[in-house]
C-alpha cells in the first residue's frame, strides 16, 4: 500500500493534484524554518501558494538527478520517511548529494505540515555559500 507521504511526493510533478492532499494552510519548512537571503531555499511556505513557491524555487536550483524515498512510517497523525537524493545547483553546476529525512503531520487525511531535513554543509558547499544559523528552538 502507498503512504500518503509517497502518495504526496509523487504528485509534486502535478501541482494541482499536490494541492489537494494538503491543507488550507499547511506549513511547509524547507530545512530551516527561516529565510535566507544567500540561500532562497530555507524558509516556510504556507498553503497551496506556498507549496508553489516551494516547488518552484526547487526547480529554479535544482536538477534532479535521482530523489529515492527508503522508509516511510505513518499513523493517522504523524509520518516520517527517509531517503537520499542528488541533484545538480543550476547556478554553480555542483552536485549536492545528501540523505534526507521528511516529518510530517495530517488533519483529516491531508498533510497539514512539512519539515524537509538535509545535509545543510553539502547544500552550501554545492552553492557557494556560508550561512550563519538563524534557528531558534521553540
Amino acid at each position: 500500500m502507498t503512504s500518503r507521504i509517497e502518495t504526496f511526493l509523487a504528485s509534486l510533478s502535478d501541482l494541482d493534484q499536490a494541492t489537494t492532499l494538503i491543507t488550507e494552510d499547511a506549513k511547509f519548512i524547507a530545512v530551516r524554518a527561516e529565510t535566507y537571503a544567500d540561500l532562497p531555499l530555507y524558509g516556510t511556505y504556507t498553503g497551496s501558494e506556498g507549496l508553489r513557491a516551494f516547488i518552484a524555487a526547487l526547480r529554479q536550483h535544482f536538477d534532479t538527478q535521482s530523489f529515492v524515498v527508503d522508509d516511510v512510517i505513518e499513523n493517522d497523525t504523524t509520518g516520517a520517511a527517509f531517503g537520499r537524493f542528488e541533484h545538480i545547483i543550476r547556478q554553480t553546476r555542483k552536485t549536492f548529494r545528501s540523505h534526507w529525512a521528511l516529518k510530517t503531520t495530517f488533519h483529516k487525511g491531508k498533510l497539514s505540515s512539512y519539515h524537509f531535513y538535509e545535509d545543510t554543509a553539502a547544500l552550501e558547499e554545492a552553492m557557494n555559500q556560508r550561512t550563519t544559523s538563524k534557528e531558534t528552538l521553540s
